[in-house]
């Protein structure tokens, strides 16, 4: 069986759903990206609905038929040298975000990916503008960097040399650069440890007055954590100042639903992009209209996840999804791959593996790339996203993409497990069944496969089945039992599983998606 049973790739929130004038809603989802040519500093402030948020109270419109284009052909060169003109405007957009000593990377990121129509060619401009001195690029090449060391490397020389890249930017005072280098000192990555330091380092860069670094040192001294903490006068007067890092993480401290919500709103008007988002969602059922509007607003701030959700729903193949169903949104898949990758290169992991399955698979318009699929799920494990890490797993068990190594693919797919991710689980029994990185042992994965089953996962009972009838040298094959698995499944999900069961077992061989 070449499929994963049940698709994963679904957006995070409830699409934002509404009936719309078709020509309006594309033409405010091309107008999310930044202009060509042009820098983009803040966004003005946004409004945001009220907190009371009536029932919805028209029918859902009808699914649309789903057509995908191929995508498009990179270049064959996708150096910043071949792209002189393109990388100008990079620069001018890095330079910018210095200026405004902005954490905002997507006017930069999004220059690239126009340029090149590749999520992975930034770091090569990053890397070239690093070396021009830039302290965005600086700050972006040593956290890319930093975020790869193994474990036990933590004071390699090419760390440390990542570490020092990153004080320069620090002392320079780019706020980005300061956040990580005190998570480097209280870590010891790069440097030994000395929180000490690192908390006298950050107070200094509190008093130039930038939101990020006064958020973090509230969060890091113990100020900013529980319910109670919102009545601190040192809190209070971050919020009265307008930062919009304290006004969501007080938002997300308070006790009841209707005064998260007003703290969501107070965030969002002050330009969090976070508190939109969370506000989109909980819109997304009672108030559609105004949860779309919320989405846009986010995505205007450059928030990844909100690309993604956009980008994912527009990319849907399942024209039956009550989401789409209701969201009236004409399905515009060059749009939506456009706002994924753009997600992905904003370090939305779940955007790497929602692109990770696509060129593993082939589809949603994308060519079949087994290599690019390996490096988005590490890209998105790097990001401590749980499916993408037992993606990875999986794909090295088999060497996919990559050289096999299923030692490395067995402990990321027990990681991924341990997180609570089920599916890992199910990969775990895999390898355990085909003696992938162990033993073969038919009746040790039977086990496993009955803990996916249950954490919530009933098509485990399918692939117990699946073993259980054809059998192995420690399981004798049992027709009985098997039949028994698949009527456990059928418990939840219905007809589904005979269906399933069927498949897997014309298939021949259980081989697993990502």
């Amino acid at each position: 069986m070449k499929k994963h049973l049940t698709s994963v790739l679904i957006p995070v929130l409830a699409l934002p759903s509404y009936a719309a004038d078709q020509s309006d809603t594309l033409s405010a989802i091309r107008s999310f990206l930044p202009p060509a040519g042009k820098a983009v500093a803040e966004p003005p402030a946004p409004e945001v609905p009220a907190a009371d948020i009536p029932e919805p109270q028209t029918p859902p419109a009808e699914a649309a038929t789903l057509q995908h284009s191929a995508d498009v052909e990179r270049p064959a060169d996708v150096s910043p040298a071949a792209h002189a003109e393109a990388y100008k405007t990079f620069k001018a957009r890095l330079e910018e975000q210095v200026k405004h000593n902005l954490d905002d990377y997507c006017p930069a990121i999004s220059m690239v990916l126009s340029a090149t129509n590749d999520e992975f060619a930034t770091l090569a401009w990053m890397e070239k503008a690093a070396e021009e001195g830039n302290l965005a690029a600086m700050t972006y090449v040593a956290d890319a960097r930093l975020r790869s060391i193994q474990h036990n490397k933590e004071q390699a020389p090419e760390v440390k040399e990542a570490y020092a890249m990153l004080c320069k930017a620090a002392e320079a005072g780019f706020d980005a650069a300061v956040v990580h280098r005190y998570s480097c000192q209280r870590a010891g990555i790069g440097t030994p440890k000395n929180e000490a330091d690192a908390e006298k380092k950050l107070m200094e860069a509190c008093k130039r007055g930038g939101f990020l670094p006064r958020f973090l040192w509230l969060q890091a001294s113990g100020r900013l954590g529980q319910y109670g903490d919102t009545e601190r006068p040192e809190v209070k007067a971050e919020a009265e100042r307008g930062n919009h890092y304290v006004l969501y993480a007080m938002a997300l401290l308070n006790a009841t639903t209707k005064e998260r919500i007003a703290g969501l709103q107070a965030a969002a008007i002050k330009g969090s992009p976070d508190a939109l988002y969370a506000l989109s969602a909980i819109c997304s059922k009672a108030k559609p209209k105004q949860s779309y509007e919320l989405l846009q607003q986010a995505i205007k701030r450059h928030h990844a996840e909100s690309m993604w959700t956009l980008g994912g729903a527009l990319c849907e193949l399942n024209s039956t999804n009550p989401l789409l169903k209701e969201a009236g949104i004409e399905p515009d898949d060059k749009t939506g791959r456009h706002l994924i990758r753009l997600a992905a290169m904003l370090n939305s992991a779940t955007a790497n593996f929602w692109l990770g399955n696509a060129y593993y698979s082939g589809d949603y318009g994308i060519r079949q790339d087994h290599e690019r699929a390996y490096r988005h799920f590490a890209q998105g494990a790097g990001r401590a996203h749980a499916p993408s890490g037992a993606a990875q797993g999986y794909m090295l068990l088999r060497g996919l993409g990559t050289q096999a190594d299923a030692k490395r693919g067995v402990l990321l797919i027990r990681g991924a497990a341990n997180a609570g991710y089920p599916y890992a689980v199910v990969l775990l029994a895999y390898a355990q069944y085909k003696g992938l990185g162990m033993p073969a042992d038919a009746d040790k994965a039977l086990t496993t496969l009955q803990e996916a089953a249950a954490m919530g996962y009933p098509e485990a009972y399918i692939y117990m089945a699946y073993i259980t009838a054809k059998g192995a040298p420690n399981v004798p094959a049992n027709a009985e039992r098997a039949d028994k698995y698949v009527r456990m499944a059928a418990l939840d999900m219905g007809e589904k599983a005979r269906t399933l069961y069927d498949e897997l077992s014309k298939d021949g061989e259980w081989e697993p998606h990502p």
